[in-house]
């Protein structure tokens, strides 16, 4: 079993259109895209995607069997690929918090996607992978996963403006081999719809985490880090990351 991340920016992307900053001046330089944060977990040759932002996702997987989907809000960075991965010949179960407007036409013309509303705190297992929502604080109603595996415990924590302690406290007692959490804003910004890297390093720390990374992360954010040559204590991961959770 593996995660990977297709992309870990946030909506904006990196490089940002037209934008002459340093960090995307040296990815379009170098032919590099990090897209919003989106990612899948391989196991047995199929895949379950978390998060589905990334537009040409249908393509990405083609030919491949897609599982489900668990998404953690319906804010179009994160769920608008569904719009033509909803074509598609095999049906698809989308798991996702309650959200009665969703995202564009979703929830009208379904297609190949069967919507299933998560509780908070709900348990859904798929292929002896279990998947538990975690309520984030979010401008939009939002959950982030723990997923456990035979003896492995990750947590997913994107989009994220902070987390009430008793779904830390809850997070905290399955002591987690691996975390990845938003960080989209670097210190200047204390407040907002996203996490610094400060706050989502405290939230870290918190949970004890054996290893920690820093996600949906801005240009922005990434060109400050460099031109102040910050030192973080948990390190942002970049695009394409993979991360084996257990070698079967």
């Amino acid at each position: 079993m593996k995660i990977k991340f297709i992309g870990t920016a946030d909506s904006a992307g990196i490089p940002v259109h037209n934008c002459d900053c340093k960090v995307c001046t040296y990815y379009r330089d170098k032919n590099k895209k990090n897209l919003s944060t989106c990612a899948y977990i391989k196991i047995n040759n199929e895949y379950i995607l978390i998060d589905a932002g990334i537009d040409n996702i249908s393509n990405k997987f083609d030919g491949k069997k897609l599982n489900a989907i668990f998404l953690t809000h319906f804010h179009a960075d994160h769920c608008l690929g569904l719009l033509r991965l909803r074509h598609s010949k095999d049906k698809i179960n989308c798991f996702h918090p309650k959200d009665d407007l969703g995202f564009s036409d979703l929830f009208k013309h379904k297609h190949s996607i069967s919507y299933k509303e998560v509780d908070i705190l709900e348990k859904i297992v798929i292929n002896g992978i279990s998947f538990t929502s975690i309520p984030l604080i979010h401008s939009k109603n939002t959950f982030g996963y723990l997923i456990e595996y035979k003896n492995k415990k990750l947590a997913y924590l994107t989009d994220c403006a902070g987390i009430q302690k008793k779904y830390l406290d809850f997070l905290k007692e399955k002591h987690l081999d691996l975390v990845f959490i938003d960080a989209c804003y670097d210190e200047r910004k204390s407040t907002g719809n996203h996490l610094n890297y400060i706050q989502a390093s405290n939230i870290l720390d918190t949970l004890k985490v054996k290893a920690g990374y820093l996600i949906h992360i801005s240009h922005k954010t990434q060109e400050y880090i460099l031109e102040n040559n910050i030192k973080l204590k948990y390190p942002y991961i970049k695009e394409n990351s993979e991360f084996l959770i257990i070698k079967e």
